[in-house]
């Protein structure tokens, strides 16, 4: 579950800004041609850097048929870090269909992926230290865990979970009572809204939130 598109332009750890800012042209031609290339959307807000370029960001409005106020999408693009592991050619699918036809109404097209492992650590990197904890970080776990096969206590995953953590600009892992209840204060008020209630009760906080701790553990924090 993600309230944004996120991009990553693979990128050393010894880079310098301006080796970053380069290696971001592409993107920003992109970003400041989009409403041109997609008729009804629009930017926002211009695609920016921050960070020392480390990440850019913007933000593209859009009308929609069913809701009465333009909707909103945040694109980021990262440059961070490397890839650990090779990428993949994946299939893009919309969950949106045709009423009448009960076909997508965008068909499913190919798109190079980050690997699915190295996806899941890095969605289990967020959970442990993300700066503001977010709900939808442990539901992703959850669901991982039940339905995509995620073992988050295999040795290759906890040693690229750790590698993950070692990137510089990382915050500290932090399981903290405090962070925890600011969980529970979520689940109502962030999570409940945009799932449908059959998936909303197969997530157990509880459950996720020890595979979260237990995890913590695993890779050295005590």
């Amino acid at each position: 579950m993600s309230e944004d598109l996120d991009f990553l332009i693979p990128t050393s750890t010894e880079a310098s800004r301006a080796e970053r800012s380069a290696s971001a042209q592409r993107s920003k031609r992109a970003m400041a041609a989009i409403a041109a290339s997609l008729p009804g959307l629009r930017v926002i807000t211009p695609f920016m850097g921050a960070n020392d370029s480390r990440q850019y960001a913007a933000l593209i409005g859009y009308d929609t048929v069913v809701s009465p106020n333009p909707e909103r999408i945040k694109v980021e693009v990262a440059l961070r870090e490397p890839l650990l592991a090779a990428p993949v050619n994946g299939e893009i699918r919309t969950l949106l269909l045709d009423p009448i036809s009960g076909e997508p109404l965008v068909p499913p097209f190919r798109l190079r992926c980050i690997a699915r492992r190295e996806a899941l650590a890095e969605k289990l990197r967020a959970a442990l230290s993300r700066r503001e904890v977010a709900i939808r970080d442990f539901y992703d776990v959850d669901h991982a865990v039940r339905e995509l096969g995620l073992q988050p206590a295999d040795a290759d995953m906890i040693e690229l979970v750790r590698q993950k953590l070692a990137v510089p600009g990382n915050a500290p892992v932090n399981v903290s009572p405090a962070r925890l209840d600011a969980l529970r204060q979520q689940l109502q008020a962030e999570l409940r809204p945009v799932l449908r209630d059959v998936d909303f009760s197969r997530f157990d906080l509880d459950r996720a939130l020890a595979t979260v701790t237990d995890l913590a553990l695993r890779v050295g924090v005590r």
